[in-house]
């Protein structure tokens, strides 16, 4: 590596830049995973066609990994295991694909101001973890979640149920895919 090699790449290790475009674009979207990881592949396209980097970090988080997460010090989440819309494929965290969590302002905005857009668009009731009291900026879930959760019991969804929740939640998605 040459001196000018290695000085770009400690400026790009210390300074890295939020803000730039990714090498991989979003242009396949997943239907089998339920409503919420086909519309976080849409954000995560919003979020790179606004020149933003971003990732879908998790929809689905198992319940083993739920109670790791709640019983790690300090605290990561505030929910039990099946007391989380993870867990039924309800939610999907978003993040910086190298920065992780650790972005300005402007990008946490970015990606509410996305999710906005997506709600508007598919007609959907979202609850968004940047305007909450403790502020989950990543993390976006159906607020009807608790309805499917009361349909398939503490137990990670079938197939078939998530298929029967994109039909429900996003129908005119699944007709015409």
């Amino acid at each position: 590596m040459t001196p000018q090699e290695l000085w770009r790449w400690a400026l790009r290790a210390f300074y890295p830049r939020e803000k730039m475009q990714t090498p991989k674009r979003q242009t396949m979207y997943c239907y089998t995973e339920g409503p919420m990881m086909f519309l976080g592949q849409q954000v995560v396209k919003l979020m790179q066609d606004s020149g933003f980097p971003a990732k879908i970090h998790c929809c689905y988080r198992s319940a083993d990994d739920q109670g790791k997460l709640f019983n790690q010090v300090p605290k990561v989440t505030k929910a039990m295991p099946y007391d989380s819309a993870h867990q039924y494929y309800e939610a999907v965290d978003i993040i910086h694909p190298s920065l992780g969590w650790n972005v300005s302002e402007a990008y946490w905005t970015t990606l509410s101001k996305c999710w906005e857009i997506i709600e508007d668009k598919h007609n959907l009731d979202l609850s968004i973890g940047h305007y909450w009291n403790f502020r989950d900026s990543a993390h976006v879930q159906l607020k009807s979640w608790h309805d499917f959760k009361d349909k398939v019991g503490a137990h990670k969804p079938t197939e078939d149920q998530l298929n029967e929740r994109f039909r429900e939640v996003l129908p005119k998605v699944w007709a015409a895919r």
